[in-house]
């Protein structure tokens, strides 16, 4: 009767992929045939342990054990597969090659089971004895390392937190559950497994070691300003001024058009700018009363030099600047607080060089009597803005 011998994946390639015999006995007499016909392949085999590389032998769909290889070898083709060994379990049962060897040059059972070893040169007796019992007889069929199991903490002394604020876990990587840094990558498997090494083509799948993302809108490079710059950006008090006089957080104040004087009233010139520094003061201008009396004070105000800011530092993105200025009315007459009125605003937006805002801020004040010198000042009191900007007063008086 004729049997066949399949090697198979690179055994296959390097010694051939089908091999027939005839009136073989046992599974133990193709191994010692293929040994005999082909002496790398003996070789390897002996070797091929101290490489990680382990044997199935498989017939009719079950894999054959040590004790199995001087049973009487049947009809169906006998298979060699190269495995690795320490991989996990459900692999089936893994011989090692030098066994295989050992075992195919003995008659099991024979009260001289190592005198025989000559053939081919195998190796002495002494050399097989070395192998030992443990390799033959004990565990060969089992070679699998099992993933080592990470007590938890007990005892009172630490104990698994619930909270997720943080790391949590000492048994994250080995118990396998989602990562606590990610939501999207997560950890397959523990500590202790096995990291396949393939040779050639192979198709296999693979255990996640670790994982990099990283987020980048390529569509939208990266932004100069954070919005289109100009007077529409412009707010004060956090509202859109209009052209007319409104209510623009409970002060009076609209925007003026390039060229626009001061309302009708009596007002002092002050074409200056401002220092933007924390607590720096201007005095704008005084004027005299002799004929009624005056409420309701005005400043006309300007951006002239742009109102913005950095992300971080020159060269990164515009965004944008504000000024929070205080306006104060004070009177000549003597006394412990000569201020008779004050009203704060912030004015906000993105307004690059050359781009101009101008505003009128009014506050109401405690009326002024007649013969009376009001002296009209400014004071920075917060701001955050680029180089160069600047707050530019242009008159300051009643209206009527």
């Amino acid at each position: 009767m004729m049997q066949t011998v399949r090697l198979l994946d690179d055994l296959g390639e390097r010694y051939g992929s089908t091999h027939k015999y005839h009136d073989l006995r046992t599974p133990a007499d193709a191994i010692k045939l293929l040994c005999i016909n082909n002496p790398e392949l003996k070789d390897e085999l002996l070797e091929a342990h101290e490489h990680g590389i382990g044997y199935r032998l498989i017939q009719a769909g079950e894999d054959l054990d040590t004790d199995d290889l001087h049973l009487p070898i049947g009809s169906n083709d006998l298979i060699l597969v190269p495995v690795v060994v320490g991989s996990g379990g459900g692999v089936g049962k893994i011989i090692v090659g030098v066994a295989l060897v050992a075992l195919s040059f003995v008659s099991f059972g024979a009260a001289g089971a190592f005198a025989g070893l000559g053939v081919a040169g195998a190796f002495g007796s002494t050399a097989l004895a070395g192998i030992g019992a443990s390799l033959i007889l004990g565990g060969i069929a089992d070679l699998i390392s099992p993933q080592p199991v990470i007590p938890k903490p007990g005892n009172n002394r630490l104990s698994e937190p619930t909270n997720t604020d943080g790391p949590q876990s000492i048994v994250r990587g080995a118990d396998g559950k989602q990562s606590y840094a990610y939501t999207g990558a997560a950890n397959t498997v523990g500590v202790g497994a096995v990291i396949p090494v393939a040779y050639g083509e192979v198709l296999i799948g693979s255990n996640l070691l670790s994982a990099d993302v990283d987020v980048v809108d390529e569509s939208d490079p990266l932004k100069t300003t954070i919005q289109q710059p100009g007077t529409d950006t412009i707010r004060f008090g956090g509202e859109k001024l209009s052209y007319s006089t409104t209510l623009a957080s409970g002060i009076e104040a609209r925007r003026l058009r390039p060229g626009a004087g001061f309302p009708s009233g009596k007002s002092g010139s002050v074409n200056s700018f401002i220092t933007l520094r924390k607590g720096a003061d201007k005095n704008c201008t005084a004027i005299r009363y002799d004929k009624k009396n005056r409420e309701d004070p005005a400043f006309i105000l300007e951006l002239r030099t742009g109102l913005f800011d950095f992300v971080s530092g020159s060269g990164s993105t515009i965004i944008d600047g504000f000024i929070t200025y205080q306006l104060f009315t004070e009177t000549e007459i003597s006394g412990p607080d000569p201020t008779t009125g004050t009203s704060t605003a912030t004015i906000q937006g993105l307004l690059l060089r050359g781009q101009r805002y101008r505003w009128l801020h009014a506050f109401q004040n405690t009326q002024i009597k007649g013969e009376e010198t009001v002296k009209f000042k400014i004071k920075i009191i917060d701001f955050s803005v680029g180089p160069g900007c600047s707050l530019y007063i242009e008159r300051a008086g009643f209206q009527d």
